[in-house]
């Protein structure tokens, strides 16, 4: 069985970006596909990147900071687009689609181009404007670039949907299981599964019979699984 896996289209597309300098990029569609990965890794990452994690309950301290007890006083914490700024370094803002209305307006205006970016520091006055290198990967599981709103749309000029797993990812799982993952990648509705549900699997095979752990794992649908490797081992 060869072991060798052509990168698919969509992770050329992404190469080709981030090492041409774009530096306002959306990654989206299917979970698990290694998005976030390539956000902080791909590219010029020299200066670093600094992730942040979207949800409903996340406020503007996760982006701009905030002030934190040390010892008997207290002390300011940056936080993780204004570190980026100053660094001229990379922010990875992953689901910035469950973001609250407030923080999502905050991330549009950190988000925009370098003439017209800047943030003043409450505690100092000092105005940051973000540095030369400063670029954002946006990655979500939305299918449908619709559902964007239109104001963060504008400030990304490339959105690439990613539909398959990175090779690298890939290569990380049992030969038997590589095809079935890069096939399910992208399937349609309760036949999807992520390359986190075939990690898990191949790890836990290891303990238990393949017939238990696709059961555990992949529920009604393991009997699918299990023929797709089936007929891979036979290949």
């Amino acid at each position: 069985m060869s072991i060798t896996i052509d990168t698919p289209k969509c992770w050329q597309d992404v190469e080709s970006v981030l090492n041409a300098g774009i530096d306002r990029v959306i990654l989206y569609g299917p979970p698990g596909t290694g998005k976030t990965y390539a956000g902080l890794h791909y590219g010029n990452v020299e200066s670093g990147a600094y992730r942040i994690i979207c949800n409903e309950d996340m406020t503007s301290a996760d982006i701009t900071g905030y002030m934190k007890p040390s010892g008997n006083e207290w002390k300011w914490v940056d936080g993780q687009a204004v570190k980026a700024w100053d660094r001229g370094a990379r922010v990875v803002a992953d689901e910035i689609n469950l973001a609250s209305g407030d923080v999502l307006s905050l991330m549009l205006a950190m988000f925009d181009t370098p003439e017209s970016a800047e943030w003043e520091h409450p505690e100092t006055g000092h105005i940051h404007r973000p540095q030369p290198g400063f670029s954002v990967v946006m990655t979500t599981n939305v299918e449908d670039m619709d559902e964007l709103p239109q104001a963060l749309k504008d400030r990304f000029p490339v959105a690439i949907r990613i539909d398959k797993p990175h090779p690298s990812a890939l290569m990380t799982l049992s030969p038997d299981l590589r095809n079935a993952a890069m096939a399910s990648a992208d399937a349609d509705g309760s036949r999807r599964f992520s390359m986190r549900a075939f990690k898990a699997f191949d790890t836990l095979r290891k303990s238990v019979d393949d017939t238990d752990a696709a059961r555990l794992i992949f529920g009604h649908r393991s009997s699918d699984i299990l023929d797709a490797i089936r007929v891979e081992s036979l290949a």
